[in-house]
């Protein structure tokens, strides 16, 4: 016997989904806690009005359908113990007037269908057939109405029959699904003609950890097959417990390896759903993203539309759904493509996102994946380029309220000057301070924006993101909540910037938000070329070093083909640079000279880069010079590539540390045949990096290298691995600057680098070694 536990709101849907995307109640963020004082305010005043009247009343009952028993309990807003009993749900709402017609207009609205349930059960609990009323209430005015709500107990058993067999027909169709997923667990094969001893032992090093209940943080260099060899086993081993693989990246770029794959199994008709999920702005059809009805015919009707076409079930025909795949629903049938996708998030074995679905303030990938009635297994997730996760989610979580947004006269004049009231009492006398701020003045801050947001659009939904007044409220809402969170590893900070004052929550240590996420996934594996030292990156990104497991991967290619080499003599230093600019350039010409083509040569900064470009351009006019812009579009890309296709000797390739073209873009089969890394890229030192340095200091020990070594030094090793990435390419690494040589920059470093310490890479006659390097590449005899 399958007994499900169900609460009375999740129970009482209507069989058929009806109606626009925004048909309800009202926008989902406004807050709990402003809809749950109204009630608690009125229960308190209709029990001091009626001792017979009992607030929060319990009800439940047990239903069996076949094999499957639903336990459906819930507590109905008030009670009133009359002779004739009555029972009452209170309901605010910001839309007064919509929803009185849509109540009334609506028999199986949630709100009816809810109270419904409750004097069923009262019905089944007492025999007697109690009145129903909802009590309106309106936020702005908090007016109240009450309606009554008809109610014929045999009449309302009959649609609670046809939703307990509803929802045991979806049990039974996802057990169907679930075992599925255990018959596809057997089919799925390493998809290329053999694997590479290396790709072996990252398959062994996957299975092992997720079998033991570990998560994994795993470094392997480019060109090991990464991407085959992590989501080979991932997906094996979640298939088999019946759920699916997360595979997240940190841009859509990086989404391809993984499709490419996927679509191997796919020639092989294995019947692998898989979700690609494209952010709402990109999925959107309509010129600017407003989901209200009477502005998007995508949002209008969408329930009703999905139903009416069956749009919902798994695609028998299709295994792909990708942007195309729900642009052409869309278009067919008039349906908003993103929600559609979202609505695939439990059917698919697969899914293939970006960091933001999972990890971010407004993620919704996990609340749309757990069910309050039908839990699936938890998933198994895949970071891929995870040394990327932790920045990211320090700036996700970092926010901040410009003062300067207050001067827009769109704002409401209360609004304005009591937050000019409350940051004025903030301000510190220095430029840059930590500041206190009390909680209870924001919250009442946030009070008034919403009453200002209410009051203007009570009857058409939340306004567009440009509009000043949703803005301040959004940035006032997060503030909000990283007031909750602990104030030294999120800082309260005012500062003056470009004629602006900030007030900024700055999240200096991302673990404490990463690692709630992490616990509700069977198993995390976490990949990058760049993950050392794993004690770093499993501190920062939230790893429990008790169920951690760390792996770390040499290349798969023979160390005989890249010369690495580091150049102490070179000073990069923003002090000391300035009278190395001319050295830098010549190094640079003498070993690109042994071997014409095209070079990588990385900067810290692009003013560092155009300082040495000058210098090159001094020495070699007629050389082909290619440098990176503070952006890199697809269009200028292409450029690039077409750039290294027409040139004929040598090309230099000018680039930032940290860029586009540092990391996650494939170099493979481009010919490049030197890498030089001028220096390490470290983090600008501003009050906000010391504030992190101290923090760290105090929790490890280790402030600057995990504020400022180890950052920078994963741009430069990510640097460093553009070059030799098939077993067909050679290439030099030069890296220039004494730094590199001290022990904190080394613990950073690939184990194939060198033997016992990095001084192994110091040469005293640089140019007789790159030119015997290449000589032996010619002649490997």
């Amino acid at each position: 016997m399958t007994r499900l536990p169900i609460g009375v709101r999740e129970f009482a849907v209507p069989l058929r989904r009806e109606g626009s995307l925004t048909s309800g109640s009202g926008p989902t963020l406004l807050p709990l806690d402003f809809g749950q004082e109204i009630h608690t305010r009125i229960q308190d005043r209709l029990r001091a009005a009626d001792p017979l009247y009992q607030a929060e009343y319990p009800l439940q009952q047990t239903f069996k359908e076949g094999s499957v028993q639903l336990h459906i309990r819930g507590r109905c807003d008030g009670f009133f113990n009359h002779e004739q009993p009555l029972l009452e749900e209170i309901k605010s709402t910001h839309r007064w007037t919509t929803l009185q017609k849509e109540l009334l207009q609506n028999p199986d609205h949630p709100y009816v269908l809810q109270l419904k349930v409750y004097g069923y059960f009262h019905w089944q609990k007492t025999k007697k057939v109690p009145e129903l009323h909802l009590r309106l209430v309106c936020m702005q005015t908090l007016q109240e109405e009450v309606m009554p709500v008809e109610f014929q107990p045999e009449e309302f058993q009959v649609w609670v029959e046809a939703r307990c067999t509803q929802i045991v027909a979806e049990l039974k169709r996802f057990r169907g699904i679930t075992k599925n997923r255990h018959r596809l667990s057997k089919k799925i094969f390493f998809p290329f003609p053999e694997p590479r001893p290396s790709q072996v032992q990252l398959m062994g090093s996957v299975t092992s950890a997720l079998e033991n209940d570990q998560h994994l943080l795993l470094q392997a260099p480019t060109g090991l097959g990464k991407t085959a060899g992590v989501l080979v086993p991932a997906l094996v081993h979640a298939l088999a417990r019946g759920s699916p693989v997360v595979y997240i990246a940190p841009k859509n770029s990086q989404f391809q390896a993984a499709v490419d794959l996927v679509a191997i199994f796919h020639k092989q008709r294995l019947g692998l759903k898989v979700l690609v999920l494209t952010s709402k702005a990109k999925a959107c059809r309509q010129a600017e993203v407003n989901c209200h009805e009477s502005l998007c015919t995508f949002a209008k009707d969408y329930h009703s539309k999905v139903e009416t076409h069956g749009l919902l079930p798994r695609d028998s025909k299709k295994n792909l759904w990708d942007c195309r795949y729900f642009q052409n629903l869309s278009q067919r049938f008039e349906i908003c493509p993103y929600e559609i996708s979202m609505e695939r998030l439990r059917e698919a074995d697969l899914v293939i996102c970006d960091y933001n679905y999972i990890f971010s303030p407004f993620a919704n990938y996990l609340t749309r994946y757990e069910d309050p009635i039908l839990p699936l297994p938890d998933p198994v997730l895949v970071i891929d380029e995870a040394h990327n996760l932790p920045e990211r989610v320090r700036d996700a979580y970092s926010v901040e309220i410009r003062l300067s947004t207050l001067q827009n006269p769109a704002l409401p004049k209360a609004l304005v000057r009591k937050a000019k009231e409350l940051f004025e009492g903030v301000r510190p006398a220095q430029a840059e301070a930590r500041i206190d701020i009390d909680a209870k003045a924001v919250k009442a801050l946030l009070a008034e924006c919403l009453k200002g947001m209410i009051e203007r659009w009570s009857e058409h939904g939340l306004p567009t993101h440009e509009d000043p007044l949703f803005e301040f409220y959004m940035a006032l809402t997060a503030l909000n909540q990283m007031l909750e969170q602990p104030r030294d590893a999120v800082p309260l900070i005012y500062k003056r910037e470009g004629g602006d004052t900030i007030i900024k929550a700055l999240c200096l240590d991302p673990s404490g938000f990463i690692q709630p996420i992490l616990d509700q996934f069977s198993g995390v594996v976490a990949f990058s070329a760049t993950l050392k030292p794993f004690a770093f990156y499993r501190d920062i990104a939230g790893f429990d070093p008790e169920k951690t497991t760390c792996v770390e991967l040499s290349s798969p290619f023979p160390r005989e083909h890249k010369k690495i080499l580091i150049i102490p003599q070179v000073q990069t230093s923003l002090r000391e640079r300035e009278r190395h600019y001319p050295r830098i350039a010549q190094i640079i010409q003498k070993v690109v000279a042994i071997k014409p083509g095209p070079s990588l040569v990385f900067f810290s900064s692009y003013g560092f880069m155009r300082q040495v470009q000058t210098e090159l351009q001094k020495l070699q006019p007629d050389w082909t010079i290619f440098t990176q812009n503070n952006a890199m579009s697809t269009d200028a890309l292409h450029d690039l590539w077409q750039v290294i296709q027409d040139t004929e000797g040598v090309l230099l390739i000018l680039a930032v540390q940290g860029g586009s073209l540092a990391e996650g873009i494939d170099f493979k089969g481009r010919g490049i045949q030197n890498v030089f890394i001028v220096g390490p890229a470290l983090p600008t030192a501003n009050f906000e990096r010391h504030l992190m340095q101290d923090y760290f200091d105090k929790k490890y020990r280790r402030g600057r290298p995990y504020t400022y070594t180890y950052p920078a030094m994963t741009r430069s090793i990510q640097a460093a691995g553009r070059i030799v990435r098939d077993a067909g390419e050679r290439g030099v690494i030069i890296l220039m600057d004494p730094r590199f040589l001290e022990a904190d920059y080394q613990e950073t470093m690939p184990t194939d680098w060198f033997h016992e310490t990095a001084r192994e890479l110091v040469s005293t006659q640089i140019i007789r070694d790159v030119d015997d390097f290449w000589t032996a590449q010619e002649h490997p005899s």
